[in-house]
Parts: C-alpha cells; sequence; structure tokens
C-alpha cells in the first residue's frame, strides 16, 4: 500500500511539474519583444559599414571650391582649358556625373571673402571700390543682390573674418578699428529677419587680438580666435544688448573652432589633438589624436580628417565623446580642406600636392585636384 501511495504521490507531482513548466513556456510564446532602433541600426552599421566607398569622382580643376549647394552639386571657380582669368569671375556649378562645370552667375572681379552658406542657398562676399567697402549677401536660387553693410574705405579699420552659423541664419564678422583704441565689434546679420546688429567686445583684454569669430545656431554665444603673443587662443562671449561679454576661460587652439550644437564646441588644441569642450560644466574631452584636418556634417553625426602620420582621408560617426567606426576612405593624400554633402551621403575632398614649388617658392605653382567621394 506504502509503494502504491507513493507512486500516486509521484504522479500528482509529475503532472504538476509538467503543468507549471507548460504555463511558462506559454508565457514566453505571448511575450513580445520590441528592439532598439538605435541598436538595430548599429548592428547594421557593424554588418555592413555607412562609410563603405561606392565610388570616387575626379573633379575638374578649380581656383576656388566654396562647397555644396545641393546633395549632387558643388560650387566653385573652375579652370577650363583655355581659361586665363577665372572665367571672366562667373561662379559655376557643377552637377552629377561632376564632368562639365554650367555658369551660375558673375561675381564681380573686384569681390573677395567669399563664404557659403551651409544650406548651399547663399553665398556672401566683400566688394571692394575706391571709397568704400561692400558686403553683399548673394542667392544661389535667384538673381537677388542684397547690401548688408558698406564701410568708408579707410586704412585704419577693416572687417575681418566672415562666417555662418551652422544653420544658416546669422552672417557673423569683426569690424577692427586700430585707431580707435583698437576697438573690435562683432557684426551679425540675421537672414530671417533682415536685419544687422552691431556689439562692441567687452572685457576684452588689452594683450588679445581677435582673428575670427564663429556665432552658435541662437544667436547668443561667439567662440573667438585670440591672438595673444605667437599663440592663438579661444575665448567664448555672450551676446547681451549692450555688447559681447568676453570670458576669461581661454583654450590654446591650433584652428578655429567649430560649433557642435549651443553648448558644445570642437577644436584643434596646440599638440594637434582634436578635443571637445562643454560649456555648461567647462568639461574638457580628447576626441582623436595628431589631427591635421577635420570636418563635421550638417548634422552633426559624421565626421571626416586626415592625420598627420597616414595619408588617408577617415570617416566616422561621432557620437557623444567618441568618435566610432572609423575608416580610411580615400588613400595617398593628405587634404587641406573637406567639404561634407548636405545629406552627408557624399564628401568632396580638397588635394594640394605636398610638393609644391619647393624650389621655386616664388612661383607657388601647385598640383590641386579635388575628389568627390560616394558611399553606399
Amino acid at each position: 500500500m506504502k509503494n502504491k501511495h507513493f507512486i500516486i504521490l509521484l504522479g500528482v507531482l509529475l503532472i504538476f511539474v509538467v503543468f507549471i513548466s507548460s504555463y511558462h513556456m506559454g508565457k514566453r510564446s505571448e511575450t513580445i519583444i520590441i528592439p532598439n532602433k538605435e541598436e538595430n541600426q548599429i548592428d547594421d552599421h557593424q554588418k555592413s559599414g555607412s562609410f563603405q566607398v561606392k565610388k570616387i569622382y575626379r573633379v575638374p580643376k578649380a581656383d576656388q571650391l566654396l562647397g555644396w549647394s545641393s546633395p549632387n552639386s558643388i560650387v566653385g571657380f573652375f579652370k577650363g582649358d583655355n581659361t586665363t582669368e577665372r572665367e571672366a569671375n562667373h561662379l559655376q556649378r557643377l552637377s552629377f556625373p561632376f564632368e562639365k562645370p554650367e555658369t551660375l552667375k558673375s561675381i564681380e572681379g573686384d569681390t573677395a571673402s567669399l563664404k557659403m552658406s551651409p544650406d548651399g542657398k547663399n553665398i556672401v562676399g566683400l566688394t571692394m571700390a575706391s571709397d568704400k567697402t561692400t558686403l553683399n549677401l548673394m542667392s544661389l536660387t535667384n538673381r537677388n543682390k542684397k547690401e548688408i553693410a558698406s564701410f568708408p574705405f579707410s586704412k585704419d579699420a577693416y572687417v575681418q573674418d566672415i562666417s555662418w552659423s551652422n544653420n544658416s541664419k546669422y552672417i557673423c564678422y569683426l569690424v577692427i578699428n586700430p585707431a580707435n583704441n583698437s576697438q573690435t565689434a562683432v557684426n551679425v546679420f540675421n537672414i530671417e529677419s533682415g536685419t544687422l546688429k552691431t556689439y562692441l567686445l567687452k572685457n576684452l583684454d588689452e594683450k588679445d587680438s581677435p582673428t575670427a569669430a564663429e556665432i552658435s545656431d541662437n544667436g547668443r554665444r561667439v567662440l573667438f580666435m585670440m591672438l595673444h603673443g605667437q599663440q592663438y587662443r579661444i575665448m567664448t562671449g555672450t551676446i547681451n544688448n549692450d555688447g559681447v561679454a568676453i570670458q576669461k576661460k581661454r583654450q590654446n587652439s591650433y584652428g578655429k573652432p567649430v560649433w557642435l550644437n549651443n553648448d558644445q564646441f570642437v577644436f584643434l588644441d596646440s599638440g594637434e589633438t582634436l578635443c571637445e569642450y562643454d560649456l555648461r560644466n567647462s568639461e574638457l574631452s580628447v576626441l582623436l589624436e595628431n589631427v591635421a584636418v577635420f570636418k563635421i556634417s550638417n548634422d552633426r553625426k559624421k565626421i571626416a580628417y586626415s592625420l598627420y602620420d597616414k595619408d588617408n582621408t577617415y570617416a566616422g560617426k561621432l557620437q557623444g565623446k567618441n568618435i566610432l567606426y572609423a575608416e580610411p576612405v580615400y588613400h595617398g593624400t593628405n587634404p587641406s580642406e573637406i567639404y561634407w554633402s548636405p545629406d552627408g551621403s557624399k564628401l568632396l575632398v580638397y588635394d594640394q600636392d605636398p610638393y609644391s614649388s619647393i624650389e621655386n617658392s616664388s612661383a607657388r605653382f601647385f598640383d590641386d585636384h579635388s575628389y568627390i567621394i560616394t558611399f553606399k
């Protein structure tokens, strides 16, 4: 009887265990897992690579390249076979398949310091006459031309370093007047409202000479390049109603800083190290060592760069304080300038031959080439 009772009890326990196991298996089969979108993107990237080169196009020789006017067109002054003087200053557009430039518009011969907006819609430049200098805004989508400001010709005052905000909303430039106690002002033109405002620099050390200015997308902060003795430094300024308040915090720099957003910027320090600085907590982070040239895409998610010890151009993903999935996309050169297309699908690489007339430096003959790299 005891054995019989034991067998019956064992059978009941076995049925209970099977029931419990089936119940949990049934619960698992009904569970729906929603994958993280960003993780999937990273997995896809690891499998295929976002910067796999599809094709490389050699661009016709150019006197000057201004950048991308659309995802499939670049703008500049190209050298034709019979060109003698920049084709009468005709600004040209080179569109896919990047073989033959077409005339876009005529630019006055005495116009200099041309800068194209990041969105490729406008160009700003200085036109110099015998009695005055004029800052003009020229549209690339129509024939409109607007005078932003004019300055009487003077050996004592001059305009320096015209730049755009990354969102193409603001034009920023320095106006320096050494005769008036070296008084320096930042002029900011708002494209949307058509208004120009002048802000005097306050709290500026007498030993610091501003050479460049970069304005944030919200129009409230300015990054300054300052020449202090033989050293270039970055200083930040906050725009208020009556001027720009300069902060005394300095970062030694090898090149001009670039805004990542309204609170963070990246720059090359004096040791060719690519750094990121956060104004909210004064945190300085190292991104990459031994950098020669870098360019960040319009959406601030990608970066292209070259290194001093490598004759390559690299592309990678900029995420937080890291550069991820970086890989070489062009071999055999150290570019002097890089431009991302507006959609981040292409790179325009300007390549200047390092063997540039060493024996005859007065002639300064360069063998310049440019390439467009497309990604899969």
